[in-house]
């Protein structure tokens, strides 16, 4: 799709290597230019996926724009399609597809999402700090759409919803954005067909994909494939799942130093290994300068849920996913049993995988539903997708490598499972 003449009267054009030329409009420009939008352009979108794939370096600064930008695209279509979008809504998407990330930490999804050591990024409060008490307020009161934006961004009933989806649902512009951008910086061949963009609609005030066509479906379904393959390869990658946890485990020892939330709000992620290294506790020492010179900790047991069924994974995710001290006590366990740092044993229990983009509104020839409809009998074809997802789950004990077979057989012990890795 040709981004650049989607709306002509944009002044502000930038180059980039995924989407070519996007434009954008004076305020816009003004919520760019503020201090806390610079700083999503320290802040890694794949996290310390670059420890595995070199080129991607790429940020959320940059994902941020190409989020805007797909967000036109989607508006662009929609409005062809005979929706009447009046200019202030157009406006306001936009601009809250620019700033949808601006309250990301860095590495925050693995301490947010995985370690659970502080809230998600998205929710309410911590948005409405960033939209509130900072620059960017002031830019976004130059627009006149200061209270829309929040309100979209943060009200889950906020109305009309399409306004809301077409920034954050299932198949939404951030989707659009990282699916191709990730892809790119990763070095994977992988993209998908832009006639996706031709079939958004509006169906009883929801954003909804047209699937009468087979060959829509089709690629609905590429999409889905693609999420996948994008976790498989990068997200879930060993060596950037022990990097994440292990920068994960530092926060959490900074934690006893009394480091707060609120503490990396300002930070880009040089800055908060910075930052941990000036407690100059030698725990977070190792920790850091490990992942800084790519001496990561390695996988020393594994389990997943071929060896322990879905209610013993919910088991263990109840147990150790959302609790700091059990983590902790198992690690020092482990750690005592063959007499090495705490520090250096990492219990890794992420939440169960799901892949959201199944449940997109779709318009058939029966009208409006979704596209794994019924939930619990989905359409073998998506099916398969979900069980694929639902299988990258797994459950990791990291160690240094030279206690890698002694700590494998600690936890055989220990959780009573057979090594998956062996």
């Amino acid at each position: 799709m040709d981004i650049s003449t989607t709306h002509r009267e944009h002044k502000m054009i930038i180059r980039d290597p995924v989407h070519g030329d996007m434009s954008f409009n004076e305020s816009e420009r003004r919520v760019m230019d503020t201090r806390q939008m610079q700083r999503l352009r320290g802040v890694r979108q794949t996290g310390s996926a670059y420890l595995v794939y070199p080129g991607c370096v790429h940020t959320r600064f940059e994902h941020s724009l190409g989020t805007t930008a797909m967000s036109r695209c989607v508006l662009d279509v929609l409005r062809r399609g005979g929706a009447q979008i009046e200019s202030e809504q157009a406006d306001a998407v936009a601009l809250a597809a620019l700033v949808h990330d601006i309250s990301h930490l860095p590495f925050g999804h693995t301490f947010e999402d995985e370690r659970k050591l502080f809230p998600r990024h998205d929710t309410a409060a911590r948005m409405k700090h960033f939209l509130t008490q900072t620059e960017i307020a002031q830019a976004l009161d130059a627009s006149g759409l200061r209270d829309t934006v929040i309100s979209l961004l943060t009200d889950k009933s906020f109305s009309p919803a399409w306004m809301q989806q077409i920034v954050s649902s299932t198949i939404d512009a951030d989707l659009l954005d990282y699916l191709r951008r990730d892809a790119y910086f990763a070095g994977l061949r992988q993209d998908y067909d832009d006639r996706i963009f031709s079939t958004f609609m509006l169906a009883d005030e929801n954003l909804a994909i047209d699937v009468t066509r087979l060959s829509t479906r089709t690629e609905l379904l590429h999409l889905l494939r693609l999420r996948y393959f994008l976790t498989e390869r990068v997200y879930y990658h060993h060596a950037k799942v022990s990097s994440g946890a292990m920068i994960a485990k530092a926060v959490e020892i900074a934690t006893e130093h009394g480091l707060a939330e609120t503490d990396l709000y300002t930070l880009t992620d040089d800055a908060l290994f910075r930052h941990l290294l000036g407690y100059q506790d030698p725990r977070i020492d190792r920790l850091i300068n490990g992942v800084c010179e790519r001496r990561l900790l390695k996988r020393a047991y594994m389990i997943s849920t071929a060896e322990v069924g879905r209610r013993g994974r919910d088991e263990l995710i109840a147990t150790y996913n959302r609790s700091v001290e059990s983590r902790q006590q198992i690690e020092r366990q482990i750690a005592d049993a063959v007499t090495i740092n705490p520090d250096q044993v990492i219990l890794y229990c992420p939440d169960i995988s799901a892949i959201k983009e199944a449940r997109v509104r779709v318009v058939t020839q029966n009208g409006l539903s979704r596209l794994n409809d019924p939930p619990d009998n989905p359409p073998f074809d998506v099916k398969v997708v979900e069980d694929q997802y639902e299988r990258l789950w797994k459950f990791y004990i990291f160690a240094p490598e030279g206690y890698r077979e002694r700590v494998g057989k600690v936890c055989e012990r220990v959780f009573g499972e057979s090594n998956a890795l062996v």
